[in-house]
């Protein structure tokens, strides 16, 4: 009896601490959003998809920089080096997104794909509008 009792203690604290992880990790990306806004052109949260994974992110637009970062990772792509933009509704797998809008970068040979939220593409497309570099330019 004592070792259910265990058993459904552990279990309860493991679920506790799981709901108290998700809740603090949506605020350290509003830590990391707000450290960005003063210095950047547009600031909000995506997804970054790579392969199977989705990963809840801060991106932010300076006019040097493309910005995504979590508490796991910082990443950045300088702007020079980004030779297209899309923005489509499924990821290039074919794997729809919902209501939500990919916003897909090339540079060179490596694709990025981020997840926006249907209330943040317009700005995106008007802070980082659709394009590709053209074969002369390259």
């Amino acid at each position: 009896m004592l070792t259910i009792a265990v058993l459904v203690g552990i279990a309860v604290i493991g679920f506790l601490s799981w709901t108290l992880w998700k809740r603090t990790s949506s605020d350290k990306l509003e830590l990391f959003t707000d450290r960005r806004r003063d210095s950047s052109r547009l600031v909000s949260r995506g997804e970054f998809v790579d392969g199977s994974r989705h990963m809840p992110v801060a991106l932010a637009l300076t006019d040097a920089a493309f910005y995504y970062e979590n508490s796991d990772m910082q990443a950045s792509l300088e702007r020079q080096w980004i030779h297209e933009v899309e923005y489509d509704d499924e990821l290039s797998t074919g794997q729809s997104v919902g209501k939500g809008t990919v916003l897909r970068l090339r540079c060179f040979s490596q694709k990025f794909e981020f997840v926006l939220p249907a209330e943040a593409v317009r700005q995106w497309e008007s802070f980082l509008p659709p394009h590709r570099m053209s074969a002369a330019g390259v």
